[in-house]
């Protein structure tokens, strides 16, 4: 999850994503990174002997993709053998990296941002594979706290936005006599700045530039007892803490799902939902066979993988501990993805 989903500079077609996550179910912290350059993490999980080529997973700048890496790794490490480095890097250029085979798999993607890539590098070129479902359906879209939305219903859909007076509810010192719409991290897969000019609203686009910025504003928000539009996205586990209510958008037409395909800036509607699923370099099962196996068959629930990014963002544990501590607690689970 994105708990758990991007720019715009990305051309986008056929809209299915997930994930978003953002996911997204995941959330970004320190140990998932991202950027374009990545960086990485080798060390082999505690007490387990591993040898032979490393196997290399990107992890994108949210925590869903952060655990499910992570889990990966404690589970190849200790049961296959094999060592596992941790990529972490932005979901754009993790495309190249599969493409040249410098990363061998990433366990979460979010097809409503990356059908062109999907149609570059798996159907067009061949170097990538699809590899399976992850598990979670997903969707990013506008949310603000359902205090907003009982103090004045109108702000339940786009059109409640059009109103100069009720838009400056969402006024920041940032956006002057706007409302302000909040973005997460900067390297997410967005239509919100296009969505926000093609529909005429008086709203200003503000990246905070993180996930756990967008975190600390809820939390900001709700303490205050003060309005605040963001992009987020289901499953997430703030839901459980948070009663956030999703913005209607205008339906996904098919010109819109031509206008993310060529990148003409023209997008104007919702966020379609996602089915996360999984790619590898075509050069994985080659490398070796037992783990593009078992990364084929690995699945996560929603509430899965929404429990392990807990775990991170409210309890403050890091993804290498959370993914430790669910392995430990659901042999039964991961053992399926080994048979």
């Amino acid at each position: 999850m994105r708990s758990t989903r991007r720019t715009s500079r990305l051309a986008v077609a056929g809209l299915v994503i997930s994930s978003l996550v953002l996911a997204a179910c995941g959330d970004d912290e320190e140990d998932a990174g991202g950027g374009d350059s990545p960086t990485s993490s080798a060390a082999p999980s505690e007490s387990c002997e591993t040898s032979g080529d490393a196997i290399k997973l990107a992890v994108n700048p949210w925590t869903g993709s952060a655990v499910n890496a992570y889990v990966a790794k404690a589970v190849i490490e200790c049961n296959l053998g094999t060592p596992v480095e941790i990529i972490e890097i932005d979901e754009n250029a993790t495309w190249v990296g599969l493409d040249d085979a410098s990363i061998d798999a990433v366990l979460e993607v979010w097809p409503s941002g990356h059908a062109a890539d999907y149609e570059q590098y798996i159907t067009t070129k061949g170097t990538v594979v699809d590899i399976g479902l992850l598990g979670p359906e997903a969707k990013i879209g506008w949310f603000v706290p359902k205090s907003v939305v009982d103090e004045h219903p109108e702000l339940a859909t786009w059109e409640g936005f059009l109103d100069p007076e009720l838009a400056k509810l969402f006024a920041t010192a940032e956006s002057g006599d706007l409302g302000q719409f909040t973005m997460g991290d900067p390297s997410y897969v967005t239509y919100d700045e296009q969505i926000i000019a093609n529909l005429g609203l008086p709203l200003k686009y503000v990246v905070a530039g993180s996930e756990a910025a967008l975190l600390a504003a809820i939390d900001q928000a709700v303490a205050d007892g003060t309005p605040v539009l963001m992009q987020f996205w289901k499953p997430h586990w703030k839901h459980l803490e948070v009663e956030l209510v999703e913005v209607k958008l205008p339906d996904v037409t098919p010109e819109c799902e031509a206008a993310a395909a060529s990148g003409d800036g023209s997008y104007a509607c919702d966020y379609p939902v996602d089915a996360l699923y999984k790619a590898a370099s075509v050069q994985l099962e080659a490398k070796n066979a037992p783990v593009f196996n078992m990364l084929s068959k690995m699945q996560l629930t929603t509430e899965q993988q929404s429990e392990i990014a807990g775990y991170v963002d409210r309890d403050g544990m890091s993804p290498a501990e959370a993914a430790q501590k669910w392995v430990d607690e659901n042999a039964a689970v991961w053992q399926a993805w080994l048979a």
